[in-house]
């Protein structure tokens, strides 16, 4: 039994030596197809980092009424930790709010002016740990309903774009790959049928000693699959060494602090995901020539 295993399997490996422009165009090909899959799964990925660093930077300063106590204000304060999708809020009492003038300006406002007019205010962080797109708006609203909130500055427009953006790229992420792997199938699809055509003759002697279609299919199967698992071997170092490219122009050229990395899961995904398709492809080439 093992031993015809071994023999099917070195002639899938025969097959596809015999067929080297074919194969190596295959393997060309999916491996252009798997490193797209490869990238935009990493992009995926690593576009929530990148959101995750973007909502760290979002800022919404709430300012209190100029009569407000500190104790009044840290009330207030508690209240906006309470809020949906907030992750923290920080006083700045009037003291402090004296300290950031005079450290902007150069002088003190009440040099200036003999009084403090400067009112208590907040500095509300977003939570950034949220898969789904974030809503500001309803944050907003429910800040603005709390007593003592006299005025909030918040980068409303740009808070919506960016969160526009990753909403489109994760609706329309699974349909592009949908397209690649359907592509895949084809392109495997394709070649096994080329393989079985410049062999119709050793297949048609095959069935008439009564070969089982098994015995004919699996030497075409083993054969896909061989150059499509030589296509995942390609892709993976590719992908980790396109990483590191980023990382470096990333670090050098910008003033982001985002590490880009390559989940190693996805090269165990990538050759479950190409077997799979072999085996469908190819079962279904043969299938057809067989009937």
């Amino acid at each position: 039994m093992m031993d015809k295993f071994f023999y099917l399997i070195i002639e899938g490996i025969k097959n596809t030596w015999r067929h080297k422009v074919t194969a190596l165009t295959a393997i060309f090909s999916l491996f252009i197809l798997l490193y797209i899959i490869g990238l935009i799964h990493t992009a995926e990925k690593n576009s929530f980092k990148m959101l995750q660093y973007l909502r760290s930077k979002y800022k919404i300063e709430v300012f209190f009424s100029e009569d407000l106590t500190n104790e009044e204000a840290i009330g207030v304060i508690h209240k906006i930790k309470k809020i949906k999708g907030v992750k923290t809020a920080t006083l700045i009492d009037k003291e402090d709010a004296l300290r950031i003038f005079k450290d902007q300006f150069g002088e003190s406002i009440i040099d200036l002016l003999g009084y403090n007019p400067l009112p208590a205010s907040s500095v509300v962080n977003i939570e950034r740990n949220i898969r789904s797109p974030l809503k500001i708006e309803p944050i907003i609203k429910e800040i603005k309903s709390l007593s003592y909130v006299e005025e909030i500055n918040y980068q409303g427009n740009l808070i919506k774009k960016i969160e526009g953006v990753y909403k489109k790229i994760a609706e329309y992420v699974p349909y592009f790959l949908g397209i690649l792997i359907f592509i895949i199938g084809i392109i495997i699809y394709n070649m096994i049928k080329v393989s079985i055509y410049s062999r119709r003759e050793t297949i048609q002697s095959l069935q008439l000693i009564g070969a089982t279609k098994l015995f004919i299919k699996l030497p075409f199967i083993f054969e896909a699959m061989l150059i499509s698992i030589i296509s995942v071997f390609l892709v993976f170092p590719t992908l980790v060494l396109t990483t590191l490219g980023l990382n470096y122009l990333i670090s050098t050229f910008t003033v982001y602090n985002i590490h880009l990395t390559v989940d190693p899961s996805l090269f165990l995904w990538l050759l479950l995901l190409v077997t799979l398709i072999s085996i469908l492809a190819s079962q279904r080439a043969v299938s057809i020539f067989l009937k």
